[in-house]
This record gives structure tokens, C-alpha cells and sequence, in this order.
């Protein structure tokens, strides 16, 4: 299994609702339909409290099969309309290749 994490930050001018909204009801959609994709998941950045603010304003992960299927689904049409979609709502977009390792929950204990 391999995850793609996306780290996203929101269009200037753009406010945090109008982003959170076009991302999750406009893009989200788009985006589920790559083929090949095992998981999705949107994290919207939210108000820090003690911490110094994230030079992001969300991140998404993605698991897919293998490198193949990763590179298939992002290359597909479904794959080129969602990341064509992502200049609506983005000023920028990095990009991190994982492998996973969980740590907690620890296997046969629930979350």
C-alpha cells in the first residue's frame, strides 16, 4: 500500500469556509472518482491553539495498491479533471509519497 499526502494552501482570498466547502462538496467528488483509489481522506486545518500556525491550510491523503496504480489513477481523465480542479481552490499543492507505519491503534484494539 502507498499513501500520496498532499499539503494544500488555499487560493488567496479565498475565505476558510468558501475553501472548506468548494474542497470537500466540489472537489472531493471529483477527485474520489480516480481510479484505483483505496482511501481517501481531507484534513482541514483548524485554529491551532498554542501551536504556531502550519504554513497549510489542509492536507489529503490517498492510499493506493502500488507506485502503478498511483501513477495510472493520477494519469487517468478522472485524475486529470481533479487535479485541473485543484487551481480553483489551491495556491499551491506539495506532494509527499509514503509508506505507512501505524503505531496506534495497536493491532486487535480499536481507536
Amino acid at each position: 500500500m502507498i499513501k500520496l499526502v498532499a499539503l494544500v494552501r488555499k487560493k488567496p482570498g479565498l475565505t476558510a469556509e468558501a475553501f472548506r466547502d468548494y474542497w470537500l462538496n466540489t472537489h472531493a467528488p471529483l477527485a474520489a472518482a480516480i481510479p484505483g483509489m483505496r482511501g481517501y481522506r481531507i484534513n482541514i486545518a483548524g485554529d491551532p491553539g498554542g501551536q504556531p500556525p502550519a504554513p497549510y491550510d489542509g492536507s489529503a491523503e490517498i492510499w493506493f495498491d502500488d507506485r502503478g496504480a498511483m501513477e495510472a489513477g493520477l494519469g487517468s481523465l478522472e485524475g486529470e479533471v481533479a487535479g485541473d480542479d485543484t487551481a480553483r481552490f489551491t495556491d499551491g499543492i506539495e506532494f509527499l509519497v509514503t509508506e505507512e507505519h501505524v503505531i496506534l491503534p495497536l493491532p486487535g484494539t480499536r481507536a
